[in-house]
Parts: C-alpha cells; sequence; structure tokens
C-alpha cells in the first residue's frame, strides 16, 4: 500500500481512523468494521510493517465500538495471512496489539480461537477503552519501553 506514514502519520474515512502520530502507540479507531475497504485494512498493516521493517516497537489500541460488528471473512483471512506470514519476526520484535471489544460474546470468540490458534504477538482484548489504554501502558512498560509525555498526551485523548 502506498502511504506515507511519515508524511501523513493518520488516515480517516467514516469507517476507520489509523493514528500513528504517537508511534510507537498506534490507534486503529474501526468505526465500521464490516465496511471497511480492502485499501484500509491493507493501510492498517502497512502501519505495522514500517514498524516491522525498523526494528521499532509498536502497541497498537484497536478500538471496536459496541454494536458495530466484527470485519468481513477476507480482511479476517488477509490480517491471518499477515500475521502467518510474518511470524518468525513478531516473535523477536516488540508487538503487542489490544482490541478493545465492548460484546462479551466476540472477545470469548476471540479468545477460543487465540487458544488454537496463538497469535505470533502478544494481544489482549479487553471491553472498554480505559482499560484498553491501562493495558497498552502495561505493554510498553512489559517491553521496557520509555511512556513518553507525547504518548501520555496520545492515550489519555482517546475517546470511550
Amino acid at each position: 500500500m502506498d502511504w506515507d506514514w511519515d508524511a501523513r502519520p493518520t488516515y480517516e474515512s467514516e469507517r476507520v481512523r489509523i493514528d500513528g502520530t504517537s508511534s510507537p502507540a498506534i490507534l486503529y479507531d474501526v468505526k465500521l468494521p464490516r465496511q471497511l475497504e480492502d485499501h484500509e485494512v491493507g493501510l492498517m498493516l502497512s502501519l505495522a510493517d514500517q514498524h516491522l521493517e525498523r526494528g521499532l516497537p509498536f502497541v497498537a489500541l484497536v478500538r471496536q465500538q459496541r454494536g458495530t460488528g466484527v470485519i468481513a471473512a477476507r480482511h479476517r483471512k488477509a490480517f491471518a495471512d499477515w500475521l502467518e506470514e510474518r511470524r518468525e519476526e513478531l516473535t523477536r520484535q516488540k508487538f503487542a496489539v489490544v482490541i478493545v471489544m465492548p460484546e462479551a460474546i466476540f472477545r470469548a470468540v476471540l479468545r477460543v480461537v487465540y487458544r488454537f490458534r496463538t497469535p505470533p504477538l502478544r494481544t489482549v482484548t479487553t471491553s472498554d477503552v480505559s482499560s484498553g489504554v491501562a493495558t497498552v501502558r502495561g505493554e510498553f512498560r512489559r517491553m521496557g519501553e520509555p511512556i513518553t509525555p507525547a504518548i501520555e498526551t496520545f492515550l489519555d485523548s482517546i475517546p470511550s
């Protein structure tokens, strides 16, 4: 996907906001997951690829809003393929994803899937933004990465 994350660290549509302004803290605010377009999934993955290629840490907060459903099967497959293709790299890098998913049933399904096919990067699900943000902070501490004032401000600005 051709996007210059250094020159334009954000992308937004009515479906998703991708915010890399406070990298290595990244926000994927998925507003309408069922309506995501293929290029938007490509953008999400390209930002993670940029961090991998540069050897940078990456802690993404994926915010999903209640009642919006889940991403399409082809997009779940795109994420799964991406994870599998980069499995070895991801296990060596400081990468984590925190998914805020308000619906308990969706969190339970993800946990079951992860038991059978563990992702190669740390993946945590939470029920709300405040616990998701706390988990992001915990992931930075676990990785031994600093939480800069800019990252603190960024995390504090994420809407509940």
